[in-house]
C-alpha cells in the first residue's frame, strides 16, 4: 500500500503509533515524553490506517500534535489526545473506532522505490496532477468550513407580486433577468436559481382565476417534500412571502399559507411596491397581518431596485438574523445590498487567515526537525497546498478563480521545489532545509498568498480588476527576506 497521505496514522514496530509527515519523517514519542519528529526508517515495517487502499489523513490531529507541549505515557495516549478520544480507550477500541467512522483498515505499506526513472518533465506532470487533486479536495473542505452552508430561500406569492424582482434586488445575478415578468407567470412549478452561496426557489405564482385550494395544495406538497428530506441542508430555511402593496389586499389564501403551510417562525411577509402604495393601504394590510398573528418585526415594506430598493436593507438584515446560524455567512456573502458589511466581513477574515498560516508554519517546522535534503524538499508541498487551499476557501475564491490563478500558482510551486529553484529562492541555503528555513519559507508563502486572496476578494466586491497570483522568484525572495527579518525581530 503506497498511497500515503500527509497526516496519515501509522502503527509501527512494537504497536507504536505515529503521524506520517513524509517518507523521511513521522511524529511520535520516544517513550514517555513529548511528541517529536523521528525518522520513519527507524520504524519499518509499519502499517497505515487506510480505506480502499488510500491512507486516511488526520490533518487536524497533526496540527494539534505540532503545537502541544503535553507529555504522554505512550503513543496510544498521544493519539487519544490528538483525536479527542476518551481516556478509557484501548488500542483495539481505536482500531474498531477508525474502522467504524472512516472505514479504515490496517494495511501494510512500504516506501516506494520507482522501477523506471521518468524524465523530469514526466515526473513533474505526474506529481502536479496528484497535487492539484489534493488541492481541490482541500479547497472544497475549506469552502464548506469557512463559508458555511448554502441556505435555501423560498420566494412565494401571487403572480405579479414582485417575487423575482425582489430576489434579484437582494441577491443580484443569481436570479436571471428572464425570471422577471410584467405580471405574467414565469414558471410552471418551482424554478430553482442557485450559485455556490445560495439557492432560491421561486414558486409558481397564484394567478387570478386559479383555484386557491389547488395553489395551496401544490405549495403544501412542495414544502413537505423539501422538509422531509433527511439532509437538513436541502430544507427550506427561510420564506419570503410577497404581497403586492398596490393591490391593498391580504387574502385568506395568503394567511393560510403564512400560518399553516410554512413555519411562521421562518416567514418574512414582504409587502412589495411600497413606492406606489398609499400609507392608509399599508396600515390596513399591516393590521390584518398583525391580527392573524404575524409578528410586527416580520412585516416589511419594500420596492424593487428600479424604484430605489426601499426596505431591501432591512429585509437583508432580518433574513440574516432569522436564518439558522450555519447558513448566515454564505447569505451575507451572497447578498448585494450592503457592500460595506461584506467588505468588513472580508477584512475580518485576517485573524483566521493568520491562524491558517501559523498552523502550516508549525507543521513545516515539525517536518524540518530532521533537516530535509534538497532532493526531498517536496515533502513540504502538502503542508503548503493545504494552507493555500484553506486560504482560497476562506476568502471565497470561486471555482473559476481557483482554476485561473490558484491552480497555475500551485503547479508553479511544485516546479520551484526542484533543488536549483530553491537555491535561487533562498540564498545561502546549503544542502538541506532545516526547521527554521521550512517554517520561514511556509510563512512567507502564506503571507504572500493571503495578501493576494484578500485583495482579490475586495477587488471583486468593488468591481475592480483582480490581481494576478503569479509565482515570481524575485518578488517571493523579497517576501521571504522580509518575513525572516520580522521573525528575527520578534525573537529579540
Amino acid at each position: 500500500m503506497n498511497h500515503l497521505r500527509f497526516g496519515a496514522l501509522l502503527m509501527m514496530r512494537g504497536r507504536r503509533l505515529g503521524i506520517y509527515l513524509s517518507h523521511r519523517v513521522v511524529l511520535t514519542i520516544p517513550k514517555p515524553g513529548p511528541i517529536r519528529a523521528a525518522a520513519l526508517k527507524d520504524f519499518q515495517p509499519a502499517q497505515v490506517f487506510a480505506c480502499q487502499g488510500i491512507a486516511v489523513p488526520f490533518f487536524e490531529a497533526l496540527v494539534t500534535a505540532t503545537t502541544t507541549q503535553k507529555h504522554f505515557a505512550s503513543s496510544l495516549e498521544m493519539v487519544k489526545h490528538l483525536l479527542s478520544l476518551p481516556e478509557e480507550f484501548y488500542l483495539n477500541d481505536l482500531i474498531a473506532y477508525l474502522k467504524r467512522r472512516y472505514g479504515a483498515e490496517l494495511e501494510e505499506f512500504s516506501i516506494p522505490v520507482p522501477q523506471n526513472h521518468p524524465t523530469p518533465s514526466e515526473k513533474e506532470t505526474m506529481d502536479t496532477n496528484e497535487i492539484i487533486d489534493e488541492f481541490n479536495a482541500k479547497y472544497n473542505e475549506a469552502r464548506t468550513q469557512y463559508t458555511g452552508k448554502r441556505p435555501n430561500i423560498l420566494v412565494c406569492g401571487y403572480t405579479g407580486s414582485g417575487k423575482s424582482s425582489l430576489a434579484k434586488a437582494i441577491l443580484g445575478d443569481v436570479v436571471p433577468d428572464h425570471a422577471i415578468g410584467d405580471g405574467r407567470p414565469q414558471t410552471m412549478g418551482y424554478d430553482c436559481y442557485e450559485n455556490e452561496l445560495i439557492r432560491i426557489w421561486d414558486s409558481r405564482g397564484l394567478e387570478n382565476g386559479q383555484a386557491e385550494e389547488e395553489f395551496t395544495a401544490q405549495t403544501r406538497q412542495f414544502v413537505r417534500e423539501r422538509q422531509s428530506d433527511p439532509n437538513v441542508d436541502n430544507h427550506i430555511h427561510l420564506v419570503w412571502y410577497t404581497i403586492q402593496g398596490s393591490g391593498a389586499r391580504v387574502t385568506d389564501c395568503d394567511l393560510n399559507l403564512i400560518r399553516n403551510i410554512f413555519n411562521p417562525e421562518h416567514v418574512i411577509v414582504v409587502i412589495t411596491k411600497a413606492d406606489i402604495t398609499r400609507s392608509t393601504q399599508q396600515e390596513t394590510m399591516r393590521n390584518i397581518l398583525l391580527e392573524a398573528g404575524v409578528p410586527a418585526e416580520h412585516i416589511l415594506f419594500t420596492s424593487d431596485a428600479d424604484s430605489g430598493a426601499t426596505g431591501c436593507q432591512a429585509l437583508m438584515e432580518l433574513s440574516h438574523r432569522m436564518l439558522p446560524e450555519a447558513y448566515r455567512d454564505a447569505f451575507l456573502e451572497a447578498q448585494r445590498i450592503d457592500l460595506e458589511a461584506r467588505r468588513q466581513a472580508i477584512l475580518a477574515k485576517r485573524g483566521k487567515a493568520k491562524a491558517i498560516v501559523a498552523t502550516a508554519v508549525t507543521a513545516a517546522a515539525g517536518a524540518g526537525a530532521i533537516p530535509i535534503p534538497l532532493s526531498d524538499a517536496a515533502v513540504l508541498i502538502p503542508i503548503q497546498i493545504t494552507m493555500i487551499a484553506s486560504l482560497a476557501g476562506l476568502y471565497g475564491l470561486r471555482k473559476e478563480a481557483v482554476k485561473q490563478s490558484a491552480l497555475p500558482f500551485v503547479a508553479k510551486l511544485v516546479g520551484v521545489f526542484a533543488s536549483s529553484s530553491l537555491l535561487k529562492l533562498i540564498p545561502g541555503l546549503g544542502s538541506a532545509v532545516n526547521a527554521a528555513v521550512a517554517a520561514t519559507l511556509t510563512g512567507a508563502m502564506g503571507r504572500f498568498v493571503r495578501g493576494n486572496f484578500e485583495e482579490t476578494a475586495l477587488a471583486k466586491l468593488e468591481g475592480r480588476p483582480t490581481p494576478n497570483l503569479v509565482f515570481d522568484v524575485e518578488l517571493f525572495k523579497k517576501f521571504y527576506l522580509e518575513y525572516q527579518q520580522r521573525q528575527n525581530q520578534d525573537k529579540e
